[in-house]
């Protein structure tokens, strides 16, 4: 069997509110300001209102440079009813540390530095730990990239709904524009394309080694929100996790909304990085895809790898010469841009320059 006839049958079919263009989430406003919209557009900012439910909600984070859309990622998630964040900030160099210190005056915000190695299964399995301690109900792994989402409710209300322990989610990956060089906050209001159905993962290393898809194009492993546990122990990514017991459920009334590649900066970083990362060695083991966008930086292919990786003027993915179709979905920008705040007298290449 050929490629495209081994591409064709790769695809793993979307449930139908996802082959649609995904429904807007109920918008919000940052306290006390509208959000930054591009040009002349600016989003219209309304209070969330969540029915009243009895449960607590923690995000337990790990992040790294990730100063570009950090102060989004939990705004956003604090609107969303999330009760606390518990972050950790890997030894960040761009001013990652510097908006969490701002974000850190809100008591429901609590971050810490750590200087190691990116050890985030042990990392979250701390945190979520330390939220059952608190008293916390469930559970979320919240990565700087990843906007937790509900369709037509709060993510709050599926919890609250749910007898599961935990509840698999699945991914959507958002495309950015081929000419995004630079990561910057607003980046986030252009990456409003998407594939129509992601790569199969059993396929994709194959197809991925011969170029005949790209990263952008594979479907991800899903993540888990859990009931909080004393004994919950979380994998690296969030994947998969020990010490709950009962039923784990895929729901389609939660979504990740997820910004995996927001510029071609930021995936020059992410090759750069990759040796903080541990992996197994596995063609997709933990870390697969920074060790493979080193092994294209060393060689001088990231701008191809980029340009597979991002849309250009036409909609279309340039998969090593080959032009991939996208759809066009404005669910990302529309959640996160109320979130974005007007450029200042400190710009933000200012903030990613400082520690």
């Amino acid at each position: 069997m050929g490629y495209p006839q081994v591409l064709a049958r790769s695809r793993v079919s979307l449930p139908d509110l996802l082959r649609r263009t995904l429904p807007s989430s109920r918008t919000a406003c940052a306290p006390g300001k509208a959000g930054h919209v591009s040009g002349t557009m600016r989003a219209t900012c309304k209070k969330i209102r969540h029915r009243e439910v009895g449960v607590r909600l923690y995000g337990v984070s790990m992040v790294r440079n990730e100063a570009d859309i950090v102060r989004a990622n939990v705004l956003y998630h604090l609107a969303a009813g999330f009760d606390r964040l518990l972050i950790v900030d890997n030894a960040s160099t761009d001013g990652t540390r510097r908006a969490l210190r701002k974000l850190g005056r809100d008591p429901r915000v609590r971050w810490t530095r750590d200087r190691g190695s990116f050890r985030q299964g042990e990392v979250f399995t701390d945190l979520a730990r330390e939220a059952f301690a608190e008293g916390a109900d469930w559970v979320a792994p919240v990565d700087a990239d990843d906007f937790w989402y509900a369709r037509g409710s709060s993510v709050k209300e599926v919890l609250a709904d749910s007898g599961a322990s935990a509840l698999r989610v699945r991914h959507v990956d958002f495309i950015q524009r081929r000419g995004q060089g630079e990561s910057s906050p607003d980046g986030l209001l252009t990456m409003t394309r998407r594939v129509p159905e992601p790569v199969d993962r059993v396929l994709a290393p194959d197809l991925l080694a011969a170029g005949k898809v790209s990263y952008i194009e594979m479907a991800r492993l899903h993540k888990l929100v859990s009931r909080a546990s004393e004994a919950m122990k979380m994998v690296k990514g969030a994947h998969s996790l020990d010490g709950v017991d009962g039923p784990v459920v895929t729901t389609e009334d939660l979504i990740l909304l997820h910004a995996p590649l927001r510029s071609l900066a930021h995936l020059q970083s992410r090759a750069a990085s990759a040796d903080r990362r541990t992996g197994t060695g596995k063609s997709l083991g933990p870390g697969w895809h920074a060790r493979r966008w080193q092994r294209l930086r060393q060689e001088g292919a990231l701008e191809e790898e980029w340009a597979a990786n991002s849309y250009g003027e036409d909609g279309r993915l340039d998969v090593y010469g080959a032009p991939h179709e996208t759809v066009f979905d404005p669910t990302l920008r529309d959640a996160v841009a109320p979130f974005l705040e007007q450029p200042t007298s400190s710009p933000w290449g200012r903030l990613l320059r400082e520690g």
